[in-house]
C-alpha cells in the first residue's frame, strides 16, 4: 500500500489543503487592513479641500458637496464604523499622494458608544487618532463634532454628554484642535427636532444643512481670513 493510501493520509492531505486555502485568504485579509485607507484617496484638489473623516453620519452626507460648496470636500465616511475601523485606515493616509487640507471635520464615538465600549476607552482612541493626524500631517485644523442627539439611540444620551465633555477637556493638549458643536442646533425647546431619517439615528438633508451652517461659521473662525474669503466667499 502507498503511503498516501493509509487513512492517515487520506486524512491529512484534505486538512492540509484546507489550511493552505484558509491561510492564503486570512493572509489576504490581514494585507487589505493593513493597507486599507480612507475612501477618496485622490490627490487634493487645490488648496479650498476640506477632508470630511469619520463613521456613517459622515458617510450618509450625501448632499456634502452641494451643502459646503464652493469648498472642496472629500468626503470619506466609512459606513458603520468605530474608531477601530477608522484609526488604521487614518495610519495609510499618504500626504505625499494625497495632499494636504486646509481642514478636517471628524466625526467618530458615536457608533463606538452604542456598541458598548466605555467613555473612556472612546477618548483614549481619540485622542490616538489626534496624535496621529499630529505625525502625519501636522497642524491641520481638526473640527471634532460633537456626539449628536438622536431619537434612535436616546439610551445613550448619557455616554454621549460624556464622551462630549471628555473630548472638549482633551481637546486643549491636541495641536489645532477645535470642538464644534452640533448638539444644541438639533434641539428644539430642548427636545430633538425632525432632523432624522425614518431609523431614528441618521440626519435628512434638514439636519444636514444644520450640520454645514454650523461648520462653516467654525471653518470662519478657526482659519485665516484670507483663506476663508478665497475658498469660500461670502460666508
Amino acid at each position: 500500500m502507498s503511503k498516501l493510501d493509509t487513512p492517515l493520509a487520506k486524512i491529512a492531505i484534505p486538512l492540509l489543503v484546507f489550511v493552505a486555502i484558509f491561510g492564503g485568504w486570512r493572509g489576504v485579509q490581514y494585507f487589505q487592513r493593513a493597507t486599507a485607507t480612507l475612501p477618496d484617496a485622490q490627490p487634493s484638489d487645490g488648496a479650498c479641500t476640506l477632508w470630511f473623516v469619520g463613521s456613517s453620519s459622515i458617510h450618509r452626507w450625501t448632499s456634502l458637496d452641494r451643502d459646503m460648496a464652493p469648498w472642496k470636500v472629500h468626503n470619506r465616511g466609512i459606513n458603520s464604523a468605530t474608531l477601530a475601523d477608522i484609526i488604521p485606515r487614518f495610519r495609510n493616509i499618504r500626504p505625499a499622494r494625497e495632499g494636504r487640507p486646509q481642514a478636517i471635520i471628524l466625526y467618530v464615538g458615536e457608533n463606538d458608544i452604542a456598541g458598548g465600549v466605555p467613555v473612556r476607552t472612546v477618548v483614549r482612541e481619540l485622542a490616538r487618532l489626534l496624535d496621529l493626524r499630529t505625525r502625519l500631517l501636522g497642524d491641520v485644523p481638526v473640527l471634532l463634532l460633537s456626539a449628536k442627539p438622536s431619537p434612535g439611540r436616546a439610551a445613550f444620551l448619557p455616554d454621549q454628554r460624556l464622551f462630549n465633555l471628555a473630548a472638549q477637556r482633551l481637546i486643549p493638549h491636541a495641536p489645532n484642535v477645535h470642538y464644534v458643536d452640533i448638539t444644541t442646533p438639533l434641539l428644539v425647546n430642548g427636545r430633538m427636532g425632525d432632523n432624522y431619517q425614518p431609523d431614528g439615528v441618521h440626519m435628512n438633508p434638514q439636519g444636514y444643512r444644520i450640520w454645514a451652517k454650523v461648520v462653516r461659521a467654525r471653518l470662519k473662525d478657526i482659519l485665516p481670513a484670507a483663506t476663508v474669503n478665497r475658498c469660500a466667499p461670502g460666508s
